[in-house]
């Protein structure tokens, strides 16, 4: 069995770092244009439902994947994810998705649930966790050992559901209304917890409807006893309001929190990117600006537009260590000369961009936000800077080939949906997906996760690292992958912990882009790749490994500068201690020492050589 799982290991772990030089798309494609609708946000699409039979998808996984669950109903979000993936202190884990299986009107739909316990993930989730009909859930921590789950029904308000004891028990629901005169009408929302045990639940919620003036408005409540009380109630904060933007609609905001801070993005092509934050779990907010909207007030009725580059409503933010916001986006471009409902997309238009509170901010010229490559003048865009995700090109030939078409999700571009996450060490990490050339479905092509991070550990030359294909694995060949999100990163073991969803279509069926089909949740452990046998050396020590790959004993080549005492701790790719060595106290010098791995199952462990005082890290595949 160990000797069948090895090819698998190899094909997992050959990840391929893609240069960061961009490649060309041609300019008649830069510039194509599209006539698009914008349209409500809606709980269920309005074209005629595909029939309930549907195209089953069972899930290939690499080796470092877990399948969570399924849905069929595959509108994750209309625009920024929800934060659906958490991995607690402990090293526990939980997912949640909307989950659908019932494609006709969806009668079943709900939240999926998986938790895994430190040991291994749950079986997939036969129901949703609420007593009726919910959709687009937000999960956090909650109390010192809870979880809580928020979602809307569409019909009356939202639905809380809350245990004390993470992935045990019974969920206590909790039905949440909208201020007076549209109690039933609040959607979408958006929760986070702040507080030492996480005792504080932050909520931000649309209105839906008209509300003090705009015709979607961006309500905040607060409660620290459960949802028994809150306070405050259904606010607008000062800078969400009417004097600021005639609305703010539905997905395009997401949530990040650290200790008492908690920060609310808002992210669109219609309206100012910024950020509100509180440092004292929500009692007083400031208003940052990041991208400053060319045309303010954007009003469908009134405002006539040209062309110019945006946000394209996909976007996600995260708080470090010191205190400092990090954002990402994804980019693109549109144009509305005329009043009314329909604009014109560049769907072509291809970035993620970065940026935190230490850079100025982008203005409101027409072309800040412009790819470099495309050489305008007023781009405020460096590559590799503040410009660092595009389409890669995989066959080498210095452009981007596709198919026939571009698939693009609302009004995302190539690239776009990221997830950013920062470690305990100042780590940067972001996936985000984008179209991938070589992978090919019908006219289209795939969209694969993508992978980079500042300040690695094995390539020092530059701030980010090369690209890296999460996706390229054999596995998901006949993959569109897409809604990732990051839970953590293990430091110890160099260890993303992510998620994301799988299909084996390009687009949406809630969008009539095809059928209904079975989407797989999948959970995904992405450790650093370490070259097979490298010594590591670190201020006195130095510690190498051969065989590696190893079937039974490894040797462990350890140099030390002073007498030491030895451990060796074996630790899987979640974090879970699976074995640990006391070899006693060893000489200066260089010491060769067994590494005894037979009883372990195939897969990528990490091994970590203890002197007391300092500590190395490395990668072991065992087969």
């Amino acid at each position: 069995m160990k000797k069948f799982m090895l090819f698998t290991i190899a094909l997992g772990i050959g990840l391929t770092g893609f240069s960061q030089n961009i490649p060309k798309v041609s300019k008649k494609l830069i510039n194509k244009h599209v006539q698009t609708e914008y349209k409500k946000p809606m709980d269920m699409p309005v074209l005629p439902i595909t029939p309930s039979t549907y195209a089953q998808h069972e899930a290939m996984l690499a080796v470092n994947e877990t399948k969570l669950g399924e849905t069929v109903y595959d509108l994750q979000t209309n625009a920024c994810i929800n934060n659906r993936f958490y991995v607690h202190e402990d090293g526990t884990m939980a997912a949640v998705w909307t989950r659908g299986l019932e494609a006709t009107s969806f009668p079943d739909r709900g939240t999926g649930y998986n938790y895994y316990d430190g040991a291994s993930w749950g079986d997939w989730p036969t129901e949703r966790i609420e007593d009726r009909r919910c959709g687009w859930p937000s999960y956090a921590a909650w109390g010192a050992n809870g979880e809580v789950v928020v979602v809307h029904n569409g019909v009356e308000g939202l639905e809380f559901s809350w245990r004390a004891t993470k992935g045990s028990g019974n969920w206590i629901q909790q039905n949440f209304l909208g201020p007076a005169g549209i109690e039933n009408d609040i959607t979408w929302p958006r929760m986070i917890t702040t507080g030492n045990n996480h005792e504080v639940v932050h909520l931000f919620v649309n209105s839906y409807v008209e509300y003090l003036g705009q015709p979607r408005a961006l309500l905040y409540s607060r409660t620290d006893d459960g949802g028994a009380t809150w306070d405050p109630h259904h606010v607008i904060l000062n800078g969400l309001g009417v004097d600021y933007y005639t609305e703010i609609n539905a997905d395009d905001y997401v949530l990040a929190a650290k200790g008492n801070t908690v920060v609310l993005l808002v992210a669109s092509s219609w309206n100012d990117m910024f950020y509100m934050r509180s440092d004292d779990n929500g009692d007083t907010w400031e208003k940052t600006i990041v991208w400053e909207h060319p045309y303010p007030f954007f009003d469908w009725n009134t405002t006539i537009a040209d062309t110019f580059f945006c946000c394209d409503g996909s976007a996600n933010v995260a708080i470090d260590n010191d205190g400092i916001v990090h954002v990402v986006f994804g980019i693109s471009r549109v144009m509305h000369p005329e009043t009314g409902t329909t604009y014109y997309l560049f769907p072509y238009v291809d970035g993620v961009v970065y940026w935190n509170e230490d850079m100025s901010s982008f203005s409101d010229d027409l072309s800040a936000l412009a790819p470099p490559q495309l050489g305008y003048p007023t781009s405020e865009m460096i590559e590799d800077v503040n410009y660092i995700g595009w389409m890669q090109d995989v066959n080498g030939n210095g452009t981007i080939d596709l198919n026939i078409d571009i698939m693009y999700y609302q009004q995302h571009g190539p690239s776009n949906m990221p997830a950013i996450f920062i470690d305990d060490e100042g780590f940067i990490h972001v996936l985000f997906v984008s179209t991938t050339e070589t992978y090919v479905s019908g006219d289209y092509n795939y969209k694969h996760l993508w992978y980079r991070t500042t300040r690695p550990l094995y390539w020092t030359d530059d701030d980010w690292s090369p690209f890296m294909d999460l996706t390229e694995d054999i596995a998901h060949i006949f993959d569109e992958s897409y809604y990732p999100g990051i839970g953590g990163f293990n430091t110890i073991t160099k260890t993303l912990h992510y998620i994301f969803n799988t299909d084996v279509t390009p687009g949406l069926a809630w969008s009539n882009d095809h059928g209904w089909q079975t989407n797989n949740a999948i959970y995904g452990a992405f450790a650093y790749p370490v070259g097979i046998g490298d010594m590591h050396d670190d201020n006195g020590i130095a510690v190498g490994i051969f065989p590696n790959p190893v079937e039974n004993i490894a040797n462990i080549k350890i140099t030390l500068k002073h007498t030491s005492d030895i451990h060796i701790r074996i630790t899987d790719l979640t974090g879970k201690k699976v074995k640990e060595i006391n070899y006693g106290t060893v000489p200066p010098g260089v010491s060769n020492v067994n590494l005894d791995v037979a009883e372990l199952s195939a897969g990528i462990y990490f091994y970590t050589v203890m002197t007391g005082s300092q500590t190395i890290t490395g990668k072991i595949v065992v087969r």
